[in-house]
């Protein structure tokens, strides 16, 4: 006969062990999206509140804000509804109730509107799915209701309205993303998230709206605040509502399956962003329009088109207003180019009234007075209007006269900026120059490169950064350098490969 004591050692563990299990089993069933989940990528990262706040975080863990910021002129009572990054400049922006859309500084949460009106039809819904087309730098909107719609982000206007959604019946699609989300991107797929049958569909193809199964989130998804997908394809990151709780979920574009991240949002959000990565832009001596990272360059070309015949780009630079890219042509003619696809138009069909001088140029915009600043190494000094082309003044020669300019920027390089100094390089002499006041041409030293160059093929200011960047030529070597805007001192960076000029940086950098 057993004693009792062993009677109930032995009962104790069998309820012991019921109880461990009934644990897991809860456990288990919680799991479904789940108390547990994965470390997130170490990965920068923007979100938007449904209260109108910015909000700066990693994705390692999403409840430590980094930085916070309300956002500002937006139009009496508007919300914002979705953000992104424009892969073509690197600057994020945002569409509000009011169906307008918006340039953000993600530091202080100002928005500036582009354009004077709002885009028409207007935004059909109360939620939306905001994406970049980085093969076409167009802003893909699907909403709430199934209206699917292309934005230009240089005009604020409307470039396509598309197809509703289709393929499943009365789809809430308000979580949309693009793939390849690079600057000279050659292919695309647009992914959404359906919050009506909680499945992640291919919108293939996207103009037409239709809706191509990829597979179950996994769980009840009761809102769906925006979906991004990082720039080298390696994380896809969505803002999921389920029970009354709002997490960062890692998707499997190839299943659907979204798997939380540790540690939920503090906040209501309503849009995801991940920073596109740093961008520059340059002609190759065949007429190409070179896209590529500055810090790291892996160049895409692209075939300029709707150029005059016989015409050689000679300087490239962005427009802070709007985010436009526009260009120098040799025949004394304004082009603005799409920046994804290499396509120019041509903004005044006549030559300048005053025709170039010259061999190499400087053209850069001063972000003070929207007008674009020419210089050469002749000398010449000149301005011009970007909206028509015409010749807005032919400035005092640059002094001395010794002086061989073949490049010029502007630093504060953001629109209405409250003050700006132009910079000039002399890659003849080596030096880099203030040009002060611009108009009357004066050119004052501020020190030398300390290379010796043989062509200074472009030369910019980051708007962001304020980092000055020039392609310099150095024994026969063309790299992306550093210029000290103090000293003048050039220090080397990445090669580039091939003979080009024209270059500018993304204002987003």
């Amino acid at each position: 006969m057993k004693p009792l004591t062993y009677f109930l050692y032995r009962t104790g563990m069998v309820y012991g062990i019921m109880a461990i299990l009934l644990f897991v089993s809860c456990n288990k069933d919680d799991d479904s999206p789940g108390e547990n989940g994965i470390t997130g990528p170490d990965l920068a990262m923007y979100a938007l509140t449904n209260s109108n706040m910015l909000l700066s975080l990693n994705a390692n863990n999403p409840s430590a804000i980094l930085n916070q910021k309300s956002i500002s002129g937006l139009q009496a009572g508007e919300s914002l509804l979705g953000i992104d990054f424009r892969p073509a400049t690197g600057q994020l922006y945002g569409v509000g109730s009011s169906s307008r859309i918006y340039v953000l500084n993600p530091q202080t949460g100002a928005a500036r509107a582009i354009g004077a009106a709002a885009f028409t039809p207007a935004i059909n819904g109360t939620a939306i799915g905001l994406d970049f087309n980085p093969t076409v730098d167009r802003l893909r909107l699907v909403t709430s209701t199934g209206q699917n719609l292309r934005l230009n982000p240089e005009t604020g206007g409307t470039a396509g309205t598309d197809g509703n959604l289709n393929g499943v019946s009365n789809p809430n699609v308000t979580a949309a993303a693009y793939t390849s989300n690079r600057a000279g991107a050659a292919s695309t797929v647009l992914f959404v998230i359906d919050v009506a049958t909680d499945k992640l569909y291919k919108q293939d193809p996207p103009n037409d709206g239709k809706l191509v199964e990829v597979g179950s989130i996994g769980f009840d998804v009761e809102q769906a605040g925006d979906f991004d997908i990082s720039p080298d394809g390696k994380a896809a990151l969505a803002a999921l509502k389920t029970g009354g709780k709002t997490n960062l979920y890692a998707i499997d574009i190839t299943t659907g399956k979204a798997t939380k991240i540790l540690r939920e949002f503090s906040s209501n959000i309503i849009s995801v962003a991940i920073p596109t990565e740093p961008v520059a832009y340059a002609i190759s001596s065949t007429n190409e329009l070179v896209i590529f990272n500055p810090l790291n360059p892996a160049q895409v070309n692209k075939p300029i088109t709707g150029l005059v015949a016989g015409e050689a780009i000679l300087g490239l630079d962005f427009r802070p207003v709007n985010g436009q890219l526009y260009a120098l042509g040799s025949t004394s003619r304004l082009y603005t180019i799409n920046a994804a696809s290499g396509a120019a138009t041509v903004v005044s069909a006549a030559p300048f009234s005053t025709l170039l001088a010259g061999t190499d140029f400087g053209f850069d915009f001063n972000p003070m007075v929207d007008r674009i600043r020419i210089v050469s190494n002749t000398g010449q000094n000149m301005r011009l209007v970007p909206t028509d082309g015409t010749v807005a003044g032919v400035d005092v020669t640059l002094t001395p006269g010794t002086a061989l300019i073949t490049a010029a920027a502007y630093n504060n390089n953001i629109a209405a900026a409250p003050s700006t100094i132009l910079f000039d390089i002399d890659a003849v002499n080596n030096r880099l120059y203030k040009q002060d006041p611009p108009n009357n041409g004066t050119l004052v030293s501020v020190g030398p490169l300390g290379v010796t160059a043989t062509a200074a093929n472009g030369f910019d200011i980051g708007s962001t950064s304020g980092t000055a960047y020039a392609l310099l030529t150095v024994g026969g070597v063309t790299r992306v350098y550093t210029i000290n805007l103090t000293t003048g001192t050039a220090t080397a960076g990445a090669t580039i490969s091939g003979t080009i000029k024209g270059f500018t940086i993304g204002l987003g950098f």
